[in-house]
């Protein structure tokens, strides 16, 4: 379980570094860790959790926390950055449709996942 715990760190701080390189392309450590050795972390990262999802079998609180978790430190890292000074170089922003396509899609599945919570308890 541990080990668990340890992929999703390194799955949010690879998401983190992403995001920093997105906005902050010129920042002096961006080549220390290429963008492709973090995309293949991330991949690695979510074989590995899907692979022992068997073995873990998380709850549908736990599943919902975190989806609410990863959602809300998404969209706190694209409000946080742009006020820090960065632009993202990929046109992630408030002011994309596809983006809130993306949020609503998320809010939906956070929704239904809460209604599963809901009967689980009931």
């Amino acid at each position: 379980m541990k080990f668990l715990k340890s992929l999703d760190s390194i799955f949010i701080l690879a998401i983190t570094l992403l995001f920093v390189y997105d906005f902050f392309p010129d920042i002096p450590f961006a080549d220390a860790i290429p963008k492709g050795v973090l995309i293949i972390l991330i991949l690695v990262c979510l074989v590995f959790s899907l692979l022992s999802k068997k073995h873990r079998n998380p709850d549908n609180k736990t599943t919902l926390k975190w989806q609410i978790f990863l959602t809300l430190y998404i969209m706190m890292l694209m409000v946080i950055f742009p006020l820090l000074g960065g632009k993202s170089s990929s046109g992630i922003s408030f002011d994309s449709e596809f983006l809130w396509i993306i949020i609503l899609i998320a809010l939906f599945d956070i929704y239904s996942q809460w209604k599963k919570v809901k009967r689980s308890e009931a």
